[in-house]
């Protein structure tokens, strides 16, 4: 009796660890769960024009780019979805930007329920912290920032489209205003232009260009300017997000501008005023955003090259952005040059970034770059070289980086298509370590094996 006990303790244990949930698994359900609830809803007839509801796939890809934020869409929101449609893409797109963890975590804590360890540690996985204290108050400012700051510009924005739109202005300016903010990418003007059309307005272009930008700083540094404000007294993390900002915007804005001023497709022919402001738009958009104001596949093959660079790079950590994240390629940057420079450690502002942070910076390079690399050759094979390869890299990049800019090949794609660009874009959002990480079982080992040079280089 005792021995069939023990048995029976033994199988429990390994049926516990069998249907044991990782907080990365969760965090992943949740955005499977939100994918699938908009896709049932984008698929009803009242979603749509024509009465019918998007199809599946159709309903799919456009739910999961809406709940990751990304942007690339097969259906034109304005001329294909009723108002009923395109209010379930502004609530897909705001909980994807804030992540649904952090809203359902908020309403529940109002309710006065008190988390539990397990808990806690979901919501720092998700929330991508390093330590379980303040938690709750993170997510309080992340919800009141993000009111604050949608508000205002949609304010400012509804007053901007009056004239043009009359009373639909309200939700032209709330509805922009949110998807900019959350690095969304979508827009309600129509026929695929996104901004194409409105590249002299340069109050609309100063609006989005700003939301974007707080959008993809992301929240911990909002939180440490307004309360800091002062360089020394800011932590190590605002500071990398800060000057990489800057750089990224001065390089990428550049080298647009001094490629894309030749070119009679794109910004040859425009005031200069124009051609600048619509350069350094595209800079900030392109990493995260995805809203254009030129077309895309007219532009020049360097121009494209940067702008692939700069989406895989991406945002700041806890932001509503996508990519490998400021912080990672700058700690990987400086890894490298630590290394050419024959030291033994990374040493940034006075402070030195630990091995734990450095390894999992390479980690999540490598990763990415081979996610990339695997999709686009997918993808490239499912096409059949209708499109050229740059054209598919591009694509893909924009939908793991939850950009969204797109050349327009995503709605040629097949079923498996749309499939594998929507799983590349759950993958950018929910996080390429916490996509592997849900899918590996970690083990600590406690064998030390004695080590070995080899040969590399």
């Amino acid at each position: 009796m005792e021995v069939l006990t023990i048995k029976t303790q033994i199988n429990g244990s390994r049926l516990q660890k069998l249907f044991q949930i990782k907080p990365a698994q969760i965090i992943i359900l949740s955005f499977v769960l939100m994918i699938s609830i908009g896709t049932f809803f984008l698929m009803l007839p009242i979603s749509t024009t024509n009465n019918r509801g998007l199809e599946f796939f159709d309903a799919l890809f456009v739910s999961t780019s809406a709940s990751c934020v990304v942007g690339l869409t097969v259906v034109d929101l304005h001329n294909d979805l009723t108002i009923f449609g395109q209010i379930v893409m502004l609530i897909l797109i705001q909980i994807g930007g804030l992540g649904i963890m952090t809203l359902a975590t908020l309403v529940v804590h109002k309710m006065g329920y008190r988390f539990r360890l397990k808990e806690n540690v979901v919501l720092q996985e998700s929330l991508n912290q390093g330590s379980q204290a303040g938690l709750v108050t993170l997510i309080r400012r992340i919800i009141k920032y993000t009111l604050v700051i949608e508000g205002f510009f949609a304010v400012l924005l509804t007053i901007h489209f009056a004239p043009e739109f009359g009373w639909k202005s309200v939700g032209y300016g709330i509805f922009h205003s949110v998807s900019a903010f959350c690095n969304a990418g979508f827009d309600l003007f129509g026929n695929y232009d996104s901004l194409c059309k409105r590249g002299d307005d340069f109050f609309l272009l100063a609006c989005l260009g700003s939301l974007i930008l707080l959008g993809n700083t992301g929240f911990t540094v909002i939180s440490d300017v307004i309360n800091r404000r002062s360089w020394k007294k800011f932590s190590l993390h605002t500071k990398i997000v800060l000057v990489m900002n800057f750089a990224l915007i001065v390089i990428g804005g550049t080298i647009i501008f001094a490629v894309e001023h030749f070119n009679p497709y794109t910004l040859e022919g425009l005031p200069l005023s124009e051609q600048i402001a619509q350069s350094v738009f595209t800079s900030v958009s392109c990493r995260t955003a995805g809203m254009n104001t030129f077309i895309l596949d007219e532009a020049e093959q360097i121009t494209l090259l940067t702008m692939i660079l700069l989406m895989f790079i991406g945002a700041a950590p806890l932001s509503t952005g996508g990519g490998i994240k400021l912080t990672t390629f700058f700690v990987v940057i400086m890894s490298m040059w630590s290394v050419f420079r024959g030291k033994s450690e990374v040493v940034i502002f006075g402070r030195r970034i630990s091995e734990k942070i450095r390894n999992q910076a390479f980690a999540i390079f490598t990763m990415g770059t081979l996610w990339v690399i695997t999709a686009g050759i997918i993808l490239s094979a499912i096409d059949g070289e209708v499109h050229q390869l740059d054209a598919v890299i591009f694509e893909t990049v924009s939908g793991f980086a939850t950009v969204g800019m797109g050349i327009g090949i995503s709605s040629d794609w097949n079923s498996l298509g749309k499939l594998i660009l929507s799983l590349t874009m759950l993958v950018g959002r929910v996080g390429i370590m916490t996509f592997m990480v849900s899918l590996i079982t970690q083990r600590e080992d406690r064998i030390k094996y004695p080590p070995e040079d080899i040969m590399i280089g």
